[in-house]
């Protein structure tokens, strides 16, 4: 008993340590949302400029995030994660030095996206889908969930930084922060080694040319592809879509505080879901939603109170694609191939979510509104909900461990 006892605690550290980890991580998308217009404000760069920082990271990210998988693949989470959260926070910092000529915005974000390679989920979903067996889906959305508390707070965070110590000020002070409440768990619980559990040893070891020439890896792939691009849109160009329609940048953050809560209970109910109901149904539904948010944008007008509905039904949608990412990347290839598998798939979500903010904000700077691209934004979540449903039972790659 006192075995088991010491394990759990240590399990619960892991994920402690990760969820705190992927919260920080996964809401920079969100710091570049809240920071369109004051970045526009102060240095008269168009929303599409600003986004396209994004795209250039998102060309780098397949790289990088494949040598990152490869690596999660043969090293601890620890030896990868304790540099890289260093090299983040410091590519963090350096983006308040950007200014003036938008080049310095583009640079920034370069160094940023290669320092900060080893800050990444794809360690801390593998090491989490490694430590936990009969509960991996609720313990995968537990680690996912924590973005939503700081998704709620970023545009909030973001507006009192700036007021504080200036537009240049916001990068570096969230780095400080962020380095801080990320090196401190991961120092004292990531283990030196891998989880050696029963679910590695009895997963095949399958070569990763086989992987990457899965019918089933590029159904996956191109569906992603499709709902990062509508889940993007909303994460870079909700801020200015509540500001155009008439709410005031304070009110627009109160209603991105709705956010986080819904995307907690997308990822927790997620979760939940895909221990008990079959794969596919679970993936289906949870693509689905970013249709509906897209359609509420174009038909139904803007107040607060429709704005506040809207911000939960995008928060329950964002919530649910990144968990369905990583437990669908575990449930069809195992863990074997694990940080490879969803180092592709998360890069093709972040480049897409890079390319569509872009995109967006282009057709924003030229139409004024942003109809035509919600109505492709639709037809591509169609699209890729038909493509999961095709993909078939998972197999059976692994033997469930007590």
């Amino acid at each position: 008993m006192p075995a088991l006892d010491s394990q759990t605690l240590r399990s619960l550290g892991i994920l402690f340590a990760a969820t705190v980890s992927i919260a920080i991580l996964g809401v920079h998308f969100h710091v570049v949302g809240a920071m369109v217009k004051p970045l526009g404000d102060a240095y008269g760069w168009s929303r599409g400029e600003v986004a396209f920082a994004l795209t250039i990271a998102s060309f780098m990210l397949p790289f990088l995030n494949i040598i990152v998988g490869m690596l999660a693949d043969r090293y601890s989470a620890r030896a990868i994660s304790l540099p890289g959260i260093t090299g983040w926070a410091i590519g963090t910092a350096l983006l308040g030095f950007a200014g003036g000529e938008i080049w310095t915005w583009y640079v920034g974000y370069v160094v940023y996206s290669i320092l900060g390679i080893g800050a990444s989920s794809i360690v801390f979903t593998k090491l989490i889908v490694q430590t936990f067996t009969r509960r991996r889906g609720i313990a995968l959305a537990t680690s996912l969930a924590g973005a939503g508390v700081l998704v709620s707070l970023i545009p909030s965070i973001v507006l009192s930084f700036e007021r504080m110590f200036g537009i240049s000020g916001v990068y570096p002070m969230l780095a400080l922060c962020a380095f801080v409440l990320m090196i401190i768990p991961c120092w004292l619980f990531l283990p030196r080694e891998a989880p050696a559990t029963a679910l590695t040893s009895q997963a095949p070891k399958a070569h990763w040319r086989e992987v990457v020439g899965s019918t089933i890896l590029w159904r996956l792939v191109i569906a992603f592809l499709f709902i990062a691009s509508c889940v993007g849109t909303f994460i870079v160009h909700l801020q200015p879509m509540l500001t155009d329609a008439g709410l005031s940048r304070d009110d627009a953050a109160t209603v991105a505080l709705f956010l986080g809560p819904a995307m907690i209970a997308g990822r927790l109910g997620t979760g939940m879901l895909f221990d008990i109901l079959p794969t596919r149904l679970v993936a289906a539904c949870a693509f689905s939603l970013p249709a509906f948010a897209c359609l509420w944008l174009w038909l139904i007008p803007l107040d607060f109170h429709s704005a506040v509905a809207l911000a939960i039904l995008i928060g329950v949608a964002m919530g649910s694609e990144v968990d369905v990412v990583a437990y669908m990347s575990s449930r069809y290839f195992g863990l074997r191939r694990y940080g490879l598998v969803f180092a592709i798939l998360i890069s093709v979500y972040g480049f897409a979510v890079g390319t569509s903010s872009w995109a967006a904000g282009k057709a924003f700077d030229a139409t004024g509104n942003y109809n035509a691209t919600l109505m492709l934004l639709i037809l591509g979540v169609v699209t890729a909900v038909g493509l999961v449903i095709s993909l078939g039972r998972p197999p059976a790659l692994e033997r469930e461990a007590s």
